[in-house]
């Protein structure tokens, strides 16, 4: 059989070849998967994998490699599918010994349906597990420890303890205690040979860990609760925004709502049965948390978070709960904050949904604050012979996603990289737009990312542009300068006004608006001057940018209920009359750390924080070059606060966190 041509121009004498290619840079931590890519550069790790590859069965990887399996196997697959790489030593060896030179044709083609039977098998011996420091389903339970302001009372902890004799009975069928191990009986019997599902599934359900009815009533702990199992037709109500508030405690208007939610909801089992799922947030209260997993009956899935803010809770949870991986994130500058609040939930039929919102993982923030979020529609998985880049979305929010993901570097984030990679978002309809720590010199993150794709998509006339203000609102605000010009009126107001067909003339900007609470706003709030705890400007950073008051909006939002309910959301939009021409639902905050400061010199924009939003652009979510506000419109979008603004009288003050001293 004639030897396989690994690259066009290789030499037949493998002593006296050379590598006609650069090693990539980046050595076996490339992550790329473009085929252009691979053209130009070679990669001595997966081609040493191929040499020994025989053509059948799983991939030869390295032990090292298992943590980020899915996604060399993914390489690999492509360097096959692309003809880039053939394998390989082994496989040339096994097939000369039986091969006559009048076999070589029929051979070569056995090698061939070889290959590709190989790129249809699922890899089935691959984890569906995220990374966690639990190697076993086997675990010990413990009533989640409580502090002061979380739901669940200590004298009344929701989980059961380990003398409890009461039993409940599984999806299965068999009976067993609620506080049996994930890797008992059930585990066990669904592995059985006698079962009737194919082997592959079984194969799947190797580290199902099971639904665990709560003990107690989740109302007995939890502020609002609404009725189970009917989150999936309100979910499914909310196309094609799936845009949600958080239902205020104190304001019941608000409990019946289409588009409020609690956080039990986002957990509910209509949605599908979870498997495991990743949080990342700023401030986690983890007795809180693992509280509405636990009414959830989601105690014992797989749960992993990455956080911002220093927990002694969250630094020693694994030894008290196992399932969970807990894992803080170091920022290099002290200005910059891992502000992200972002949710990956997957379920056991393979699907996924993500949730990007504003509110921190603790019960202030669910209680009586505006928040916002968007809970995207279920992204089906793949078929197992797809490649990572099917599935992608007109907005390419995928490769979005993924390429925040694996700015991290964290092993942790393996599995659900790969289960993003596995995932169809074709029917995605917004944009990521997200911020990561660094220098930046394409338009990928920050300011530049919204700017540049509002340059793409925003409809406005350019002769109506300054008619459409830019309507800011946020929590808390950055450190300016001297003059707005410097970068609230300068980069920042020019990049969030960008628009199609602008013009290079020089003109006027837009007017721009900022929607932040006065200190009358939070004396009225459902907790008075505690309402303001999520409002962290400082007096002195305000007491430096006195010219901003110029520009400040009361938090008006009395048509939605939430008028005493401060915002922790934070939102940017172009409105003029009842129509909206975008709308950005984020964590980032009025800052240069948020959203970057550029560089005059070399034009780089420097990012301090973590950041995650999602742009809705009229004409990929409704067809349409404007979103209408008007409360019977079709297709309406729902902003919270309320149209027309409302300026800050003379006698107001704009609220900062030392009134709480």
């Amino acid at each position: 059989m004639g030897t396989p041509n690994k690259r066009k121009d290789i030499m037949e004498d493998d002593k006296n070849a050379k590598r006609p290619k650069k090693e990539c840079p980046y050595g076996d931590k490339c992550y790329r998967l473009n085929p252009i890519h691979f053209k130009e550069y070679s990669h001595e790790h997966l081609e040493s994998i191929l040499d020994s590859y025989t053509g059948i069965g799983d991939f030869p990887l390295p032990s090292k490699f298992n943590t980020q399996k899915q996604m060399y196997v993914d390489q690999l697959k492509m360097l096959i599918h692309k003809q880039l790489y053939a394998p390989g030593k082994n496989f040339e060896a096994e097939a000369s010994c039986s091969t006559t030179p009048n076999q070589s044709s029929s051979s070569e083609n056995k090698t061939k349906e070889k290959i590709e039977q190989a790129l249809k098998v699922p890899e089935t011996n691959i984890s569906k597990s995220p990374v966690s420091k639990d190697k076993s389903p086997v675990r010990k339970d413990k009533s989640p420890r409580t502090k002061d302001k979380s739901p669940v009372p200590k004298d009344k902890s929701p989980v059961s303890r380990s003398g409890d004799s009461k039993t409940v009975r599984s999806r299965s069928g068999d009976v067993r205690s609620p506080m049996s191990r994930s890797g008992d009986s059930v585990g066990e019997s669904r592995g059985e040979g006698s079962r009737s599902a194919p082997s592959v599934s079984r194969k799947k359900d190797t580290e199902y860990r099971q639904i665990v009815p709560p003990v107690g009533r989740p109302q007995d702990y939890l502020s609002v609760v609404l009725p189970q199992g009917k989150m999936a037709a309100k979910h499914a109500a909310a196309a094609p925004y799936y845009i949600f508030y958080t239902t205020i405690a104190a304001a019941k208007e608000t409990h019946t709502q289409p588009y409020s939610i609690t956080l039990s909801e986002i957990l509910d089992h209509s949605l599908g049965e979870l498997k495991c799922s990743l949080q990342i947030n700023f401030m986690v209260d983890i007795a809180w948390l693992l509280a509405q997993y636990y009414f959830a009956g989601y105690r014992d899935k797989k749960l992993t978070i990455l956080y911002g803010e220093e927990s002694p809770d969250l630094k020693t949870i694994a030894t008290k709960k196992p399932q969970v991986d807990a894992h803080m994130v170091q920022m290099s500058t002290p200005f910059g904050k891992h502000h992200t609040k972002m949710m990956i939930l997957c379920y056991e039929n393979g699907s996924l949904r993500v949730v990007i919102s504003t509110a921190n993982l603790y019960w202030d923030d669910w209680e009586n604050r505006t928040q916002g979020l968007w809970f995207s529609p279920s992204c089906p998985e793949l078929p197992p012979d797809a490649m990572p880049h099917d599935g992608e979305s007109p907005t390419m929010f995928k490769r979005s996603l993924l390429r925040y993901l694996h700015h991290y570097h964290l092993p942790q984030l393996g599995y659900y990289v790969d289960r993003v990679k596995r995932c169809d978002f074709s029917h995605i309809n917004v944009f990521l737009v997200a911020s990561v720590p660094g220098s930046h010199f394409d338009c990928d993150w920050g300011m530049t990312r919204a700017g540049s794709l509002l340059r793409q998509h925003c409809s406005i006339p350019p002769e109506d542009n300054r008619l459409w203000p830019l309507v800011a609102q946020a929590s808390s605000i950055g450190s300016f300068g001297k003059e707005p010009k410097l970068w609230l009126t300068g980069d920042f107001l020019h990049n969030f006004t960008k628009i199609k067909n602008q013009s290079q003339l020089l003109s006027s900007p837009p007017e721009l608006k900022i929607v932040y609470p006065s200190l009358e706003n939070v004396r009225q709030s459902h907790d008075d001057l505690l309402g303001g705890g999520c409002l962290p400007y400082a007096a002195d950073a305000h007491a430096k940018q006195m010219w901003l008051m110029s520009y400040l909006y009361q938090w008006q939002a009395k048509s939605s209920h939430r008028n005493k309910a401060m915002p922790h959301l934070k939102s940017y939009t172009r409105v003029s009359g009842d129509r909206a021409a975008y709308y950005l639902l984020t964590s980032a905050n009025i800052s240069k750390a948020a959203w970057g400061q550029l560089n005059k010199g070399n034009g780089a924009l420097r990012i301090m924080s973590y950041e995650a939003g999602v742009l809705f652009l009229p004409s990929f979510v409704i067809n349409q070059d404007y979103f209408p506000l008007q409360k019977q419109a079709k297709n309406r979008l729902i902003i919270p606060y309320d149209f027309p603004l409302t300026k800050y009288t003379a006698d107001m003050s704009a609220w900062v966190s030392d009134y709480l001293r």
